[in-house]
């Protein structure tokens, strides 16, 4: 038998496909930065996976929102490393 649910590897797909005219009225810059986001959902597939949700824009967006906090924790740290250092 084969599978009758796609995989959410699958569904980030589908939903960077239903995306593509608005990833092509961006500019580059701004396009790379849209493939950047749709990585970090890439990235996240396994938890995705497991949300049982039938809106897969909310664990897309969610797995974006992750990697974004991570960022911004790990720049905090540095800042607050190199404020501790100039005191």
């Amino acid at each position: 038998m084969g599978r009758t649910v796609p995989t959410f590897r699958h569904v980030i797909e589908s939903f960077g496909l239903d995306w593509v005219d608005f990833k092509r009225a961006l500019r580059r810059i701004d396009q790379e930065a849209f493939e950047s986001l749709l990585n970090h959902a890439r990235n996240h597939a396994a938890a995705g996976t497991n949300m049982v949700n039938p809106n897969p824009f909310e664990p897309i967006v969610m797995a974006m929102l992750v990697e974004h906090e991570k960022t911004l924790k790990q720049l905090k740290e540095r800042l607050d490393m190199e404020c501790a250092g100039d005191g």
